[in-house]
């Protein structure tokens, strides 16, 4: 009887070995990594990449020729769903939110700080200057800031108006 005990620990033995190897190959090769999926969401950093600082840019200008041609449609859209609800916006209302600009403006981009908000959401604080497209050249430059969220899956931005509080 002493024989048939131990060949039986010794195959519960082999199967549990077995079933610890396989468990470490799926977890190993399989199971998806959580560590890589972990988001800082606290973290703001300068933006130093060239391609980041054109594309937010060129989102920030659209959104100056919006307020230039006083297109509230437009405007409605690239405003953060966030930013409407939290203060009740509408089209007919817009104008009291958003600072309106008379003519033309040129936005010349000076620093930007990244906060990365999900997978491939991140919000962009800008800060520039703005001119007034004029014959005369020497127009005057006025500090300009604003925050840009750019969403890198779906290729779309929203804007919203911010007081520059982190560059000043």
């Amino acid at each position: 009887m002493n024989s048939i005990e131990e060949r039986n620990k010794k195959v519960l033995l082999i199967i549990l070995v077995i079933g610890v190897v396989v468990l470490g190959i799926y977890k190993l090769f399989f199971e998806k990594r959580t560590t890589s999926e972990i988001i800082d969401t606290e973290t703001i950093s300068i933006v130093s990449d060239p391609s980041d600082f054109y594309t937010v840019s060129s989102c920030v200008s659209k959104y100056l020729n919006y307020l230039s041609a006083r297109d509230s449609d437009s405007l409605i859209t690239l405003i953060s769903e966030k930013y409407k609800k939290d203060n009740s916006i509408t089209k007919e209302n817009i104008y009291s939110f958003v600072k309106s600009l008379d003519g033309l403006y040129n936005f010349n981009p000076r620093k930007m700080f990244v906060q990365r908000l999900s997978q491939n959401t991140y919000k962009y604080f800008v800060y520039g200057l703005i001119s007034r497209e004029t014959m005369n050249l020497n127009s005057d430059e006025i500090n300009y800031y604003i925050v840009v969220i750019l969403d890198r899956e779906n290729g779309t931005f929203a804007i919203e108006p911010y007081d520059g509080d982190m560059f000043k």
